[in-house]
């Protein structure tokens, strides 16, 4: 499976490691950096509490159209609102929070619309 690896900065194909049947997140494991990263399968409708989908958020997102001033870092263990602005220091990248979303096991993510990455799904409020 193609994934892009934050710490190598490089696009590979990576071999799936651990994967439930039915689950919605599949292991893979990096050929560079040799670590595992979670790929977040599209969940079933019912089981996804998904809240702000495709809020208006244009196709292309300039870095014009963000306030980098008010950023915020993003942390796995922080909690984000739809609209908010978020800085990923891995990627160097500015994005906005489009889309909040609880999955089964009670786990959220958002998705967020980078300008140089895209749509990006991310862990939110990991303890």
């Amino acid at each position: 499976m193609e994934q892009y690896c934050s710490v190598c900065k490089k696009t590979f194909e990576m071999p799936v490691i651990d994967g439930e049947e039915g689950g919605d997140v599949v292991w893979l494991k990096c050929p560079g950096c040799k670590g595992f990263l979670p790929y977040m399968t599209e969940p079933d409708g019912d089981a996804t509490e998904a809240q702000g989908e495709d809020q208006g958020s244009p196709e292309d997102l300039a870095l014009e159209d963000i306030d980098a001033d008010k950023a915020k870092e993003y942390s796995e263990k922080d909690e984000y609102e739809i609209g908010d602005i978020i800085y990923h220091r891995s990627w160097n990248d500015y994005g906005k929070v489009i889309v909040k979303e609880t999955l089964p096991g009670r786990r959220k993510t958002i998705i967020v619309h980078f300008v140089d990455q895209g749509k990006i799904r991310l862990l939110e409020g990991v303890a």
